[in-house]
């Protein structure tokens, strides 16, 4: 048995990133051969084309197949994201495995119009978060499936800057609930808000090490890295609750820094930022567990992993 991690070519982004991470815990953790696999984005999404591992992922030192045939085995198994759902039907022999990194990405990419092709031909099915189990489970009743989650980069949480040091910087992703969050950045004009843009790793680490809140209004369609980066490197974070920030397990901060309809709570959630800004040590304690929680996933990951491969066994 050989194992192959599906990613879409050149794409650098949380979802290439995991599926990287899983293909060096599998190489380094068991004895069975890994490989990652390159996807096009465009029809007909062929599978197995020429590229080069993207730089940021170098680090874990994987390895490339681009020969279908190789690839498409009785014996061997193929790990597919749940945005890459379109390039299975270019898989005859070998077992698929669908990870569903993200609920919402799949819904609205693929508006589920592939839904039955996925029930009839993946045989396990992976979570990333409690999010996606819960949305699996009641969709596809009879699914086999095994939490698999991930890490972020361990250069976050390395060093916490101390409390004292901070600004009064409210960092945001303007890529995700841009426009939830602008009415907020309208009303609290007071607090300087930095969106996190055109960031490398070490300047992202600086920029939330500097700062005391992060703000995540979007969709949080499975466990995402940010809120996680900016709280193992100390900052206070305030989400809403969709997707998989009304997940306890997926996003265990206290309640009091999640709120239901952020636009109708505006005056609430300012309060909460004065309070934060003026009592930032005593806030930024009660993160405590969750930078914990953090601190332990890669070892969950690599556990979780064992797991999965112990499966694809029986």
């Amino acid at each position: 048995m050989k194992i192959y991690i599906v990613s879409s070519k050149n794409r650098i982004s949380g979802g290439p990133e995991l599926a990287h991470q899983l293909c060096n815990a599998i190489c380094r953790l068991t004895d069975i051969e890994a490989s990652m696999c390159y996807v096009s984005l465009d029809y007909p999404y062929d599978i197995a084309v020429p590229a080069e591992t993207p730089k940021p992922y170098k680090v874990y030192k994987t390895n490339v197949c681009m020969d279908l045939n190789a690839i498409d085995q009785s014996e061997n198994v193929i790990v597919f994201p749940e945005g890459l759902t379109y390039s299975m039907q270019h898989i005859r022999n070998a077992k698929i495995v669908m990870w569903w990194m993200s609920v919402d990405n799949y819904i609205e990419s693929t508006h589920e119009e592939n839904l039955e092709f996925i029930k009839k031909n993946v045989f396990l099915h992976l979570f990333q978060s409690y999010y996606s189990m819960d949305y699996v489970y009641k969709t596809i009743p009879n699914a086999k499936g095994l939490f698999l989650s991930d890490y972020i980069n361990q250069e976050h949480g390395k060093f916490i800057y101390p409390a004292e040091f901070r600004e009064n910087i409210a960092l945001y992703n303007p890529a995700k609930g841009y426009d939830a969050i602008k009415p907020l950045i309208d009303k609290a004009d007071w607090l300087k808000w930095i969106p996190l843009v055109n960031l490398d790793l070490p300047h992202m680490v600086l920029m939330m090490e500097a700062s005391k809140i992060y703000v995540d209004f979007g969709k949080h369609p499975g466990k995402d890295r940010i809120p996680r980066e900016a709280a193992a490197d100390g900052c206070c974070v305030i989400t809403n609750k969709k997707g998989s920030a009304a997940y306890s397990k997926d996003v265990p901060i206290p309640e009091k820094y999640k709120f239901e309809n952020p636009a109708q709570q505006l005056n609430e959630i300012e309060t909460l930022l004065h309070d934060i800004c003026d009592n930032f040590a005593m806030h930024q304690k009660a993160f405590a567990p969750y930078r914990e929680f953090i601190a332990g996933e890669k070892e969950r990951f690599d556990r979780d992993t064992l797991a999965f491969i112990e499966m694809l066994k029986f």
